[in-house]
């Protein structure tokens, strides 16, 4: 006997392998922060999006200098809203100038 509900109960293969978020995206102080910014008019669209005159509702709150590379986590003035789209693509792009980061400042 198959079980369908028990197939969307595993984890999605790129889930198993994704790398735990830094420990500062699970803090009381981050959630905080961004539940109240998603909730304000100018994180309502995505910054992405509105570049390319599209209005796509935002649905997380990105670092626009990457962490590690920004100084400061909390810097709301580096912070950006972005649509899950959006956050995905510039979060392949980040790893990049992370790494490049990383192997200059060892």
């Amino acid at each position: 006997m198959q079980r369908p509900w028990l197939n969307r109960m595993q984890p999605r293969e790129e889930d198993r392998e994704r790398k735990r978020s830094d420990d500062l995206y699970h803090t009381s102080r981050w959630t905080k922060l961004s539940a109240a910014l998603r909730k304000t008019p100018e994180f309502a669209t995505c910054a992405e999006c509105q570049k390319r005159g599209l209005v796509t509702p935002a649905t997380v709150v990105d670092h626009i200098i990457p962490y590690p590379v920004c100084e400061d986590f909390f810097d709301v003035t580096n912070l950006q809203p972005l649509c899950d789209r959006c956050n995905h693509a510039k979060g392949q792009r980040d790893k990049v100038l992370i790494n490049n980061y990383k192997q200059t400042h060892r």
